[in-house]
This record gives structure tokens, sequence and C-alpha cells, in this order.
């Protein structure tokens, strides 16, 4: 007999707390961006990201599922881009990456906007937006989720 107890007791998610700014949160929540570009990236895979609108609008406002992380060259990035739906321009690509031989891109999909977007401050105690990402812990993420549920009186 063989017991298969990663099959009862699936992995948690890994998730992170990623800063973007709001023009780019605005093409993500619409579509038309499904793909994410950094300077650098985390060391351990990501299964979702929890996306906080910097300011002016410094709320975290949604959730994606991570379906993928490309390492290339900004040509390759940008070959990408206009393939998946980078959202974003060959200028702004060269610009972001200048002085960088590699980059990333983070391809997302299932998008979830949150009715309620979440003050991070009524979550973290000092709340500091992250330059990058940040991972977050199960009982992080589902205050979150909790914040984004509750109705507003």
């Amino acid at each position: 007999m063989t017991t298969r107890t990663k099959d009862l007791f699936p992995k948690p998610p890994r998730v992170a707390l990623i800063s973007i700014r709001p023009c780019f949160v605005e093409k993500i929540l619409s579509g038309e961006k499904r793909l994410e570009f950094r300077r650098s990236w985390a060391a351990e895979p990501v299964d979702v990201l929890v996306i906080y609108s910097s300011s002016p609008i410094q709320k975290i406002v949604a959730a994606v599922n991570v379906v993928g992380v490309t390492v290339g060259s900004p040509t390759s990035l940008w070959e990408l881009a206009k393939e998946k739906g980078g959202g974003v321009t060959r200028q702004l690509i060269y610009d972001y990456f200048d002085g960088k031989k590699s980059g990333f891109a983070i391809e997302i999909a299932d998008v979830l906007e949150f009715e309620h977007h979440v003050d991070p401050k009524k979550v973290f105690k000092g709340f500091l937006a992250p330059q990058s990402f940040r991972y977050l812990d199960a009982k992080d993420y589902n205050k979150i989720l909790q914040q984004s549920w509750k109705t507003r009186i």
C-alpha cells in the first residue's frame, strides 16, 4: 500500500506582493498587459502575485496567477511582449533594462480585481511598499482577501 500525502495535502501557493505603477495596473486590469517586467526577480517560484498600486493610489487592488517567468535580453523580452501582450512600448523596455544584459518577464493570468481595494496599513504594521516584491505568508494573504471582501458601510 502506498500513501500519497502530497496529493491529499497540496502545497499552499507561494504568494508575493508586488508594487506596480497605477498606469500599468490599469492595463493589467483591462487585460491589455499580460506580462510584468522586472530587473530582478524571486529566487523561489511564485504562484500568485498580489498587486499593490503605487502612489497616488496606494492600495492593494488585485491578485493574479503567475503562468511563468522568462529570463532574457531586452530584445528577447520585447519580442515576447509583442507576442503575449506586454502593454508597453519597445522604448520603455529598453529604457527600463538600460545597463542590464537580461531581465524578467512574468506572465500573468486570471486577474481578480478586488471589489474593495485594501489599505495595506490595515494588513501590515509600518507598511512600506516593496521596491520589487515581498513574499507573503498565508496569514497576511488571508487578511488581504478578507479585507477585499468586507462591505463598506
